[in-house]
C-alpha cells in the first residue's frame, strides 16, 4: 500500500472484537433456544397422558375409586380411595407415589401444566374416577369432576367435554384430551 492512501479492510484487532461479541451474543442464545426443546414438551404429554390411563384402569383392576388432583400448580398425583382416605398410587415403573412434576428438575420448570376437567362450562382440577360396576351393574366407568377450592373438596357432576390437561412450552402448548363419555385419552 502507498503511504496516504485510505485503508481497505479491517484491522486483526476490529476483527477479533467482532468475533468475541458474536461469541458472547452465542453464548447467551443457546441456552434460551435449546430450553425451548418441543421433545420436553412431548415427554410431559406423554407422562400425563400415561398417568391419566393408570388411574383409570386402577379404577376398573380394583372395581373402586380412583382420585386425579391437579390442584398443586405442576402436578398431576394419582391416587386410591380407600375407606373415605386417599392413598398414592404406585407408579408401576418407579414404585413411588405417581406424582407427575413439570416443575421438578426433569423437565426444568420449564413445562407449565393446566388442569382442565371441565364441568357446567368451568375448568376444576380433581377428578373421581370410578370402576365399572361401582355404581350398580352394567355401569362402566365414571368419571365425576370436583372443586379443590372448597374444604373438603365438593362434587361438581359428570366431566364434560374439553377436559383435559394443557402442557405449555414457552409459545408451543398441547393438550391431553380426556373423552368424557369413554375415559378414553388421547394425545395430540
Amino acid at each position: 500500500m502507498k503511504p496516504g492512501q485510505p485503508s481497505r479492510g479491517f484491522t486483526l484487532v476490529e476483527t477479533l472484537v467482532v468475533v468475541l461479541l458474536v461469541g458472547i451474543l452465542a453464548l447467551a442464545a443457546v441456552p434460551l433456544l435449546s430450553s425451548q426443546n418441543p421433545a420436553k414438551l412431548d415427554v410431559a404429554a406423554a407422562e400425563v397422558g400415561n398417568a391419566l390411563r393408570f388411574a383409570i384402569s386402577e379404577a376398573e383392576r380394583i372395581g373402586g375409586y380412583t382420585w386425579v388432583d391437579g390442584s398443586v400448580s405442576g402436578h398431576l398425583q394419582v391416587s386410591r380411595v380407600v375407606s373415605s382416605s386417599l392413598v398414592a398410587v404406585s407408579d408401576p415403573l418407579t414404585k413411588r407415589a405417581l406424582d407427575i412434576d413439570t416443575s421438578g428438575p426433569a423437565f426444568s420448570g420449564q413445562v407449565s401444566m393446566a388442569v382442565r376437567f371441565m364441568q357446567g362450562g368451568t375448568a376444576y382440577t380433581q377428578l373421581l374416577i370410578t370402576g365399572a360396576g361401582v355404581v350398580g351393574p352394567g355401569t362402566g366407568t365414571q368419571l365425576y369432576v370436583y372443586d379443590s377450592s372448597t374444604s373438603p373438596s365438593t362434587p361438581k357432576g359428570p366431566l364434560q367435554a374439553n377436559s383435559g390437561v394443557v402442557l405449555t412450552l414457552g409459545p408451543q402448548s398441547v393438550t391431553v384430551a380426556l373423552n368424557e363419555t369413554t375415559g378414553l385419552v388421547t394425545l395430540p
